[in-house]
């Protein structure tokens, strides 16, 4: 019954859509245009390369060699050697190519169900690249500020890693599946062909869903009650890149809760990176439910940790 009336719900909702992007035809081609922009010249050069490399790391056995390198440096943890592999390749790459190596492990049974889930918002995080050639210099960060803000990102990112994985106890024996996953001569890939098709799908995936939340949060913007930086606050966790261009713009908002609120939204990674995760993931049995919980935690911590910094070294 419940089923059924959410059904219904939702047919009424894509009615009204229907009726609300008719009568607003101008303004969502102008808000789509402006979120394919910002895909093509923002985030297509910074992640697809990442996107399409992370696809040869695996196909070329990379994970392997790195797996093998943290069961040498933690022989008495080897339940811990596959999330801290996954966590280095996630953080070095960047979202949406971390659920990409989880479902990898996971299929190669490396991840358990638990732990793919608990590394869902751990891994998917903005990449080093975005954060130096396109977060700091929007921001103008000076070396200080910029060295408080890393701190700030990364430090509640660990701490989560640490409780969620260090302080578990575990028989100090890898899984099951390491011999086979170690051993095998090549990923059965048909072709490397496929490499690219599958990194061009996960990448026009973004830019559908970077258009789709472009006309969303805009839709919301042409309404008075919206005009105020609080209400910009909330829009900009809809989609990171243009969440963050839009903090940068930003007119009324404090000087002293800019920063801070930019650590919250690069932390948190917006709904948008939520959606383009899911649809990574989507195939797999893995579910979202800690997923919310833990990006936010993470924010919340990012932006009092920078406030803390800050007042120290002042």
């Amino acid at each position: 019954m419940k089923k059924g009336l959410f059904f219904k719900l939702c047919q009424m909702i894509c009615i009204l859509l229907f009726f609300l992007l008719l009568s607003h035809s101008a303004l969502v081609l102008h808000y789509a245009k402006r979120g394919l922009f910002s895909w093509a010249f923002s985030v297509l050069p910074v992640l697809f390369p990442f996107i399409l490399l992370s696809k040869f790391w695996i196909y070329f056995r990379l994970p392997q060699s790195i797996y093998r390198i943290a069961l040498r440096l933690l022989p008495r943890h080897g339940l811990l050697a596959p999330p801290l592999t996954v966590l280095c390749l996630g953080l070095c790459t960047g979202f949406p190519v971390g659920a990409v190596f989880i479902c990898h492990f996971y299929e190669k049974g490396l991840l358990s169900k638990e732990d793919g889930e608990r590394l869902l918002p751990l891994c998917s995080f903005v990449s080093p690249m975005f954060l130096a050639g396109y977060v700091r210099p929007l921001f103008s960060l000076d070396d200080r500020t910029w060295l408080c803000f890393l701190v700030s990102l990364y430090v509640p990112l660990l701490l989560f890693f640490w409780a969620e994985f260090l302080c578990r106890k575990n028989d100090g024996q890898p899984r099951p599946g390491t011999r086979i996953f170690l051993t095998a001569k090549k990923e059965a890939a048909p072709h490397i062909r496929e490499i690219w098709l599958s990194s061009l799908e996960i990448i026009f995936m973004i830019g559908i869903y970077m258009m789709l939340f472009s006309i969303l949060s805009g839709m919301v913007l042409e309404e008075p009650l919206f005009d105020h930086w609080v209400a910009g606050l909330f829009l900009c966790n809809l989609e990171v890149t243009t969440g963050v261009e839009r903090l940068a713009l930003l007119g009324g908002l404090p000087s002293v809760v800019r920063i801070p609120a930019l650590c919250f939204v690069v932390a948190f990674g917006g709904l948008c990176t939520a959606a383009q995760i899911y649809s990574v993931i989507y195939e797999s049995r893995l579910s979202m439910k800690k997923y919310f919980g833990t990006k936010g935690a993470c924010g919340l911590l990012s932006a009092l940790l920078f406030w803390v910094t800050q007042l120290i070294w002042r």
